[in-house]
């Protein structure tokens, strides 16, 4: 609204934080022909005023932002399309969303009304932002994030998944000599106004928020988004995350997990508020169905980005993208790991936790519980193993992660492959035939054995040797 008005259009919201006298004098400027657009909250449609209103006054467009939220139960959007639907015309009606997977989009139609509309896509895809996906306990979580934000200059958005987390970070922040402010739907408005209109001006620089921050706050560039601890869908994660690298700058979308944050999202189920049982089965149906893409993409050995665009209906060409953590492996260049390594072994000295900070994800995590480790077994395909691992890092210098070195053993051809002479190395294609979780078991072996060992990046490394 501030943003209209400032270029000489007439606009005005409508929200909880209006008052009575407020409203009606918006109503005013609308009945007079003073205002062009109006932005209202969807909780306020069905007061007694603003139906009065909409009863009244001439709508030519009703757009719908974040639209794929009519189809989540339990909500304020859900009943936008009956609201249109009891207007005395039918008015121009324009639906935005940048998260609607391919079979949502005729659904999200039928809800508003929509008889065969035009539909205009463009593309999911933010090639400037690196994805990664890192498996930590709240205990890693703390060194991680304040060794990220020490690291990564510019605005940046923490996000958490309760209130007493915003505010428990943006404090240990702030003693930590960092600019950050907490946000979250409680707050008061002039509260939310000004820690939003400080972010944008650059002060604070972080904001610890939960999902309620971000809706309408139009910053172009924020350069790195942190999940701790995953959505509950990937459309809200999508949404998330591309809040950074909106200026086309390079970004990073950083996602912690841990496996206890499944059974958490789970209690928090939808459609406890419906009393239909039907409704409530499948309201909870979709819920889980959501919440199990967030898992796999936070779980997967595929390239991420793949996994979020087949997600939302894109088809891709290239099998990896080589800028998230599943496809490149090599330090990025936003984090020094010798610098990380030394903080690591200073908070052992000093008896602190410690901190798994591996790039995809210290998927082993050094704070799990450590299981008894049993005598090691050779088999056959060990020696092509290590033998590949070893040849691999002689010839280029560093490792790459499972996936790649899987696919390498079985023979297969692609990117790093066939460009860099791999095919070339000892043990390559010995392995055809051989499925991938047998291979992937046995270098899980080699590394618990010391024959292997994991980088920095969760790169494979030949146990004896460094990553140049």
């Amino acid at each position: 609204v501030q943003a209209l008005r400032a270029r000489g259009v007439p606009a005005a919201l409508i929200d909880s934080g209006v008052s009575p006298k407020q409203r009606q004098g918006i109503y005013d400027m609308a009945h007079g022909g003073g205002l062009r657009i109006l932005y209202v909250a969807p909780e306020r449609l069905w007061t007694d005023d603003f139906l009065f209103f909409a009863q009244s006054t001439r709508i030519d467009l009703m757009a719908v932002d974040e639209a794929h939220c009519v189809l989540q139960w339990g909500n304020d959007y859900l009943r936008i399309g009956e609201f249109i639907a009891g207007l005395p015309s039918r008015p121009v009606v324009a639906a935005f969303t940048a998260t609607a997977t391919r079979s949502q989009v005729p659904e999200i139609a039928e809800k508003l009304g929509l008889d065969q509309p035009v539909r205009i896509g463009t593309g999911f895809d933010r090639p400037n932002i690196r994805f990664d996906a890192l498996k930590l306990k709240p205990s890693a979580r703390k060194r991680f994030i304040l060794d990220w934000v020490d690291g990564h200059e510019g605005s940046g958005i923490i996000y958490c998944n309760t209130i007493k987390d915003c505010d428990s970070w943006a404090e240990r922040l702030a003693k930590h000599g960092v600019d950050a402010a907490a946000f979250y739907a409680p707050l008061a408005d002039r509260d939310k106004a000004r820690i939003q209109d400080g972010f944008l001006a650059g002060s604070p620089r972080v904001i610890c928020a939960t999902t309620a921050f971000g809706m309408g706050v139009d910053k172009p560039d924020v350069h790195w988004v942190v999940n701790n601890g995953p959505c509950e869908s990937l459309e809200a994660f999508y949404q998330e995350a591309g809040r950074a690298g909106r200026d086309g700058q390079p970004a990073r979308s950083v996602v912690l997990w841990t496996d206890s944050n499944w059974r958490y999202r789970l209690q928090d189920h939808a459609g406890g508020a419906l009393d239909d049982p039907e409704l409530k089965e499948r309201a909870e149906r979709a819920a889980l169905g959501r919440l199990d893409a967030m898992q796999q993409y936070c779980e997967t050995d595929e390239c991420l980005r793949r996994v979020l665009l087949d997600y939302f209906g894109e088809d891709q060409d290239r099998e990896h993208c080589d800028n998230c953590g599943n496809c490149t492996y090599v330090a990025d260049c936003d984090v020094n790991p010798q610098e990380l390594r030394r903080r690591s072994r200073s908070t052992r000295r000093r008896g602190g936790t410690k901190a798994d900070t591996g790039g995809k994800t210290g998927r082993k995590s050094g704070t799990e519980p450590e299981e008894e480790q049993q005598p090691y077994e050779p088999q056959p395909e060990d020696e092509a193993i290590v033998s590949f691992v070893a040849g691999r890092q002689k010839l280029i210098g560093r490792g790459f992660g499972d996936r790649k070195t899987i696919l390498s053993l079985q023979g297969g051809t692609g990117e790093d492959i066939d460009d860099q002479g791999l095919d070339q190395v000892g043990g390559y294609g010995e392995l055809t035939g051989m499925d991938e979780q047998t291979i992937k078991d046995r270098i899980e072996t080699l590394v618990a054995a010391g024959l292997l060992k994991r980088g920095i990046y969760h790169t494979l490394l030949d146990g004896k040797e460094t990553e140049s």
